[in-house]
């Protein structure tokens, strides 16, 4: 019993030693619930928001005189104060002050679909999405700094914490995901694809989500799939989850 309990007494010291190399001194506790945390992939696994799946400041104010950019008959306004977000993996994602945002993100042409795109649930999430790939955003310390994946799954973390029912956060997941810059990955980009094409490929995908209620990991592979589709000019026809469920001999 000696034996073991020296032993834990080491690992627990180890764990300091670690953390301290590593720039920080993390206590035991902390470094056990960054390890519960690191489990989680989304903020609907994440039951206590003390450490995570939080925004620190808020809420957005704007301070400054409208903005207007060529090719944008809408006015982008400077936010005030710095916006903080805490992901569920323990990431911190930042708008400084100054971060340009319409208050939308999704895609103009996908308004039809969504609804209000500037509705107060989404604000503070499409403010953070903004200072990584928004319009206007480009001197800002945070522009693209991350990979197009990451920022788009963070707008969804965040709408989900800024309290956009879950259904509703997925579908502007997947509008962004897919209509969305892929900054870092000019192979895969959409952005030559015809206004047309997003648009139906954007109804199917939301027809799936209101019958499946896919998870976000789900939604990425439908999009990959029907992204590489669309890249190779096969993308036509209606996805065969939707023909299937649309069969009446399946019933």
């Amino acid at each position: 019993m000696q034996r073991k309990t020296k032993g834990r007494a080491l690992f627990a010291v180890g764990l300091l030693l670690v953390a301290g190399g590593a720039g920080a001194v993390i206590g035991v506790p902390e470094y056990l619930a960054r390890s519960a945390a690191a489990k989680a992939s989304t903020c609907l696994e994440v039951e206590s928001r003390d450490r995570l799946c939080r925004f620190i400041g808020g809420p957005l104010q704007m301070a400054g005189e409208p903005v207007f950019i060529e090719n944008f008959h809408h006015a982008f306004l400077p936010t005030r104060a710095q916006i903080d977000f805490i992901d569920a993996s323990g990431e911190t994602w930042s708008a400084p002050p100054q971060t340009l945002t319409d208050g939308a993100t999704i895609p103009v042409i996908f308004a039809p679909l969504i609804g209000d795109r500037q509705s107060r649930e989404y604000l503070m999430a499409a403010a953070l999405h903004d200072a990584y790939c928004g319009v206007g955003n480009e001197e800002l310390s945070t522009y693209r700094t991350r990979g197009w994946r990451e920022v788009h799954r963070m707008f969804y973390e965040a709408l989900l914490v800024n309290g956009t029912p879950p259904k509703k956060a997925k579908i502007m997941y997947a509008a962004v995901f897919l209509g969305g810059p892929r900054w870092n990955e000019p192979d895969v980009s959409l952005a030559h694809i015809p206004d047309e094409v997003l648009l139906q490929e954007m109804e199917w995908c939301l027809e799936w989500i209101e019958l499946a209620d896919p998870t976000p990991e789900e939604i990425e592979q439908w999009m990959e799939e029907r992204g590489q589709l669309l890249l190779s000019g096969e993308a036509q026809t209606i996805p065969a989850y939707l023909r299937e469920a649309s069969d009446p001999r399946k019933f």
